[in-house]
């Protein structure tokens, strides 16, 4: 697939036009062109996507299939830049600037974002191939264009500035919409051909994802899905970056985050785990008992940390307590002793069939929470990531109205 970070951004301007106008000449006036270097412009781009975007006829030009579903793409991501433009603009009480893609390059954007990643002008030169005094020119360039400050030397290492983090942020975005028309364009020859970015949070690592992966690639073995671990903070910043498209599990407040909405799949409750045969097992569940063990804890901030420590609220907290996201570590310290943890049923169902690990709590009262999905507010998803979307949704609604799978694991427990 071509990188769409290497497209020109007066090239993508020009398609638009012609899409918008129905005509080479018409177009070649909007965007200050003549018409050939317009003409090879768009030939090129094609070139680049692999697809003819119009089909030229003596009446003007439309778009074909592939121009349908990738120059809607191309203005989302136009228009993101230009937005980002006029914000960076405004807050630097300069004026704004009219057709940004007319005044900055793909090269300029591509060495800015090298550097902002890698924090230094040599790196980023090393990873593009290309010359030091190269990134540090082009970066040099779009700062001049933009009238502001990028990047600022912290230490050994350069950092974005504030409208550095803006511009790097929308960059990646509009790179995303344009990344998921190349997408778009590859499903019409090959059936949920793309790619797609999770982020995933403990409790879907455990179940709901797995099974929702395995059964979409039974129908779409062409995906390219990459699932990444991490915490939910990091998570929701490379989401609001354009880094990954969603993330799954618990569901956390975002009232203050305008640009995030999230969909509630089901809902989950929380047991105390330990191994079988730990000295509470059979016992009832007293505060004071608790609290003589040793617990993992997930991270502050998180819903199974908070109902943690309610759970203390009125009595000493345990003192030996290690903090870990990873279930596979959690799982590792319960068995190894009298550790304790927070887990839901999914979490801990393998270990608990095979005589390993036990709930030693019923379902505990106001620990339900929401599981779900979390997306950019104006996220479109290309066709690919729709689909997966779907059948997310389907293996959620099996264990809401009680699959076979589901029903099993609540007998046990």
């Amino acid at each position: 697939m071509s990188d769409p970070s290497t497209f020109n951004l007066r090239h993508l301007e020009a398609a638009a036009e012609v899409a918008r106008l129905g005509a080479i000449s018409r177009a070649s006036a909007a965007v200050n062109l003549s018409q050939p270097t317009l003409t090879q412009g768009i030939a090129k781009l094609e070139l680049q996507i692999g697809h003819r975007l119009f089909n030229r006829e003596s009446g003007g030009c439309t778009p074909t299939s592939a121009g349908q579903l990738f120059i809607p793409r191309v203005n989302r991501a136009l228009t993101r830049i230009e937005e980002c433009c006029s914000h960076i603009r405004k807050v630097g009480r300069l004026s704004p600037i009219s057709f940004p893609q007319r005044h900055i390059s793909s090269t300029q954007l591509r060495a800015f974002l090298f550097v902002e990643r890698f924090g230094s002008f040599s790196e980023a030169a090393r990873q593009l191939s290309l010359s030091q005094p190269a990134i540090h020119r082009a970066t040099r360039e779009l700062e001049l264009v933009l009238g502001v400050s990028l990047l600022v030397r912290v230490g050994q290492y350069l950092r974005p500035t504030a409208s550095g983090e803006r511009l790097g942020r929308d960059v990646r975005l509009a790179l995303a919409e344009l990344r998921a028309g190349l997408d778009d364009i590859a499903s019409l020859s090959s059936v949920h051909s793309g790619r797609l970015t999770i982020g995933t949070l403990p409790l879907a690592r455990a179940a709901l994802l797995p099974q929702a992966l395995s059964r979409f690639y039974a129908v779409a073995p062409g995906a390219e899905i990459v699932v990444l671990e991490g915490p939910y903070l990091e998570h929701l910043s490379a989401l609001q970056g354009g880094e990954i498209d969603v993330i799954i599990g618990a569901l956390r407040s975002t009232e203050a985050l305008s640009d995030i909405r999230q969909v509630s799949l089901f809902e989950d409750d929380l047991y105390i785990v330990g191994r079988k045969g730990h000295p509470l097992d059979g016992q009832p569940v007293v505060d004071n008992a608790l609290s003589s063990y040793p617990w993992v804890i997930g991270a502050p901030g998180a819903p199974m940390r908070l109902y943690w420590e309610r759970l203390f609220q009125n009595t000493p907290r345990p003192t030996q307590t290690v903090q870990c996201s990873s279930v596979l570590t959690t799982r590792g310290l319960l068995l190894a002793g009298d550790w304790l943890a927070l887990m839901s049923a999914d979490q801990f169902r393998i270990e608990q069939a095979a005589g390993l690990l036990q709930p030693l709590s019923g379902r505990l009262p106001g620990s339900r929470r929401d599981i779900g999905i979390t997306m950019r507010r104006d996220w479109l998803p290309s066709s690919l990531q729709a689909a997966f979307l779907e059948t997310l949704k389907e293996v959620a609604t099996e264990r809401r109205s009680g699959s076979a799978d589901q029903s099993r694991l609540e007998g046990v427990i």
